[in-house]
């Protein structure tokens, strides 16, 4: 699975590898974090990272927080369920329905959920 979204100032691509028999407990992300003058932080950025069962509202279905290095132009890329022993929990994978990922960096609010 692979997408690209453009949402403000956010750009995230998301890739997911599986065969059909494997669910995948690392997701590779991709995003690009800009402050509100389309500044890059260029540095180690503390970033939650949270799945949804709808695009607005409700509960986190699963989060973590990671730091991220973020390069000169904004673009940085994170390894989603890295920081859990597990990974990703394969039940939310196996329940058939769209998850949304909502991105937010330290102090701000949430970006548009992709």
């Amino acid at each position: 699975m692979t997408a690209q979204t453009t949402s403000g100032n956010a750009v995230a691509t998301t890739t997911a590898v599986a065969t059909t028999a494997q669910v995948p407990r690392l997701v590779r992300f991709s995003g690009t974090l800009t402050d509100a003058g389309g500044n890059a932080p260029g540095s180690v950025v503390g970033v939650t990272f949270s799945l949804y069962a709808e695009q607005n509202g409700g509960a986190p279905l699963w989060s973590e927080v990671q730091n991220v290095q973020v390069d000169k132009t904004g673009h940085y890329t994170a390894l989603l369920g890295f920081t859990k022993p597990d990974g990703l929990p394969v039940d939310l994978f196996t329940a058939a329905q769209a998850q949304w990922l909502g991105v937010r960096v330290e102090a701000q609010a949430e970006q548009p959920r992709i």
